[in-house]
């Protein structure tokens, strides 16, 4: 059994729900936070959280029936995902669920085809498949991290298990995916010189005023945070949804 305790922390959950500047993650957190935002609902509709660690996005579907599925080591599951080298189903009957929600799961799936066969499987004819990931991104097992993707190589994907794409998006982009990444990693040159003097301090300015980086970089890359138009300008990008359907037969 994987311990994953930490996906169930208040602070882990408060992080991706009520972001803040001078969180860790805050530069892209905040802008995932707008595209479920964009996708939250208060019908009475029937939900699976399909890899749901702890549900940082429940309360965006107050009325829903809300399901949760993830591998052992998760508390209050009402289906366990078996980890498993072939196709799987959860123990519920298929055309069961009107959404199906996937955030920041699939890097994490050592066989995607056979997630999204179930996914596929579990929604309802018309219903809804809401699914984040990464394009690029520090490696973060939990307990494995194996992929990332391009918009294209995503929406393929998706397409080649039947699903219909209806809306992509784009996540922290452009100079703010860059200025995330500096933060994270900054450059500090090994040689003596100038240039690692400036950088050195400038990895302890942003270290020391956390907060105040976030809001300059939310003032200053305002139209880089999240984008479901025009993708084709943006072409550095932390994470990638899609919006999909599943066909009426």
């Amino acid at each position: 059994m994987h311990n994953l305790d930490h996906l169930s922390e208040n602070e882990y959950l408060r992080e991706r729900i009520n972001p803040k500047c001078g969180d860790q993650f805050y530069l892209h957190l905040s802008d995932l936070l707008i595209g479920m935002k964009r996708v939250a609902s208060d019908e009475k509709i029937k939900i699976l959280d399909f890899g749901c660690g702890g549900s940082p996005y429940r309360s965006l579907f107050p009325n829903a029936d809300y399901r949760r599925a993830d591998i052992a080591g998760v508390d209050q599951l009402d289906y366990e995902i078996p980890l498993t080298s072939g196709p799987f189903s959860l123990q519920e009957s298929a055309n069961t669920f009107d959404v199906i929600l996937s955030s920041q799961v699939l890097e994490h799936v050592l066989f995607p085809e056979y997630y999204l066969d179930e996914a596929y499987r579990l929604l309802k004819p018309g219903g809804k498949f809401i699914i984040t990931t990464h394009g690029i991104f520090e490696d973060h097992s939990c307990p494995g991290d194996y992929h990332r993707w391009t918009d294209s190589g995503l929406t393929q994907l998706l397409q080649s298990r039947g699903f219909k794409i209806h809306e992509t998006w784009k996540i922290t982009t452009g100079p703010r995916a860059a200025l995330f990444l500096f933060e994270r990693f900054p450059l500090v040159p090994s040689s003596t010189s100038l240039f690692r003097l400036f950088a050195m301090v400038w990895q302890q300015l942003v270290k020391n005023y956390r907060s105040w980086f976030h809001r300059e970089c939310d003032r200053l890359t305002t139209k880089n945070r999240f984008h479901h138009e025009h993708l084709h300008r943006h072409r550095l990008y932390l994470g990638i949804g899609l919006v999909a359907t599943k066909g009426t037969p």
